[in-house]
């Protein structure tokens, strides 16, 4: 069950206002998303530039939304940049393999 709000935490991110809107600590996040304290306040602050999704999508789990509305923009920006001669589809793995076997590599 979700306890009060945290006192005197500022909402910096998306992820901090979704857990305030829901009644949710930090400690409640912490303890059920097994993201360290210290990692998870970085988070919350917009203090880790690339976080991983696996720590957003089990927030977002917890929180009940979806693991998009807790994405911010900026770090949408260094995730993926595509660009008009970005391939549409991803590499078939399959010639790839090929290729690099050829060339006496592993892949």
């Amino acid at each position: 069950m979700p306890r009060r709000h945290d006192r005197g935490v500022h909402a910096e991110t998306k992820l901090a206002r979704a857990r305030l809107a829901s009644g949710f600590t930090q400690r409640d996040l912490v303890e059920a998303t097994g993201i360290a304290r210290s990692t998870y306040w970085r988070l919350e602050r917009g203090r880790i530039p690339n976080p991983p999704l696996r720590y957003l999508t089990n927030c977002a789990l917890v929180l009940g939304v979806p693991a998009d509305e807790l994405i911010e923009e900026e770090w949408r920006t260094t995730w993926l940049q595509l660009t008009p001669d970005a391939p549409a589809e991803p590499p078939d793995l399959h010639e790839l393999r090929h290729r690099s076997l050829e060339r006496g590599g592993w892949l």
